[in-house]
């Protein structure tokens, strides 16, 4: 399976990106919010990737952090709700909000979803209210508040440092010294440059 995929961004169409590495294009589907996220065409970008798999087709899903990604693993884990309308759903509302209103049982916020209807709304709620409690921690504008980092955004950036070659102590280190300049609405392209600079 692919995890990831690193490269120069290569184009944005409408509902996926294109990203060049090793000479190899990947197209990679993408949420709508994710847009506002990018970098610039021709700027280095990883995306955390879903590979959906079917007998006659391979996709890739694209995220800028590992918690999307897994939140939208774990919305494909519900019945009938497959990877194009996990996309279509963060592509509408962000990860927090979805989880929110999963935890707070809210149907019509669910069904204001296009393609969502009550009785998917009523199997998300059933089979993932248990599940979504550290996604529903993050705000609406899909980060934490200003005085603290995520969890899972912290897990993220410091997976990618330690890719890079630095110790885990390193990467403690720069992460503290850095916290003051990151936060959540960052890519992790963005909150590496930022952390790099205070090694």
């Amino acid at each position: 399976m692919i995890f990831s995929v690193s490269g120069s961004l290569n184009d944005i169409l409408d509902d996926k990106l294109v990203l060049l590495t090793h000479g190899i294009g990947y197209e990679i589907y993408i949420p709508e919010r994710l847009k506002q996220s990018l970098p610039k065409i021709g700027d280095d970008v990883t995306v955390f990737t879903y590979h959906h798999v079917r007998e006659d087709q391979q996709t890739l899903f694209g995220f800028l952090t590992l918690a999307d990604k897994d939140f939208f693993s774990l919305l494909t884990s519900v019945s009938g709700v497959g990877p194009k309308v996990a996309l279509k759903m963060l592509s509408e509302l962000d990860s927090g909000t979805i989880s929110a209103a999963i935890v707070g049982n809210n149907i019509p916020q669910l069904t204001q979803i296009s393609g969502v209807g009550k009785k998917m709304a009523e199997r998300l709620i059933i089979e993932l209210k248990d599940k979504v409690g550290s996604f529903s921690s993050v705000s609406a504008h899909g980060f934490a508040s200003k005085d603290s980092l995520s969890a899972s955004f912290k897990d993220d950036l410091s997976l990618a440092l330690k890719a890079l070659g630095y110790t885990q102590e390193e990467v403690n280190r720069s992460i503290n010294s850095a916290a003051d300049r990151l936060d959540d609405s960052m890519s992790i392209q963005q909150a590496i440059k930022t952390t790099l600079k205070t090694l």
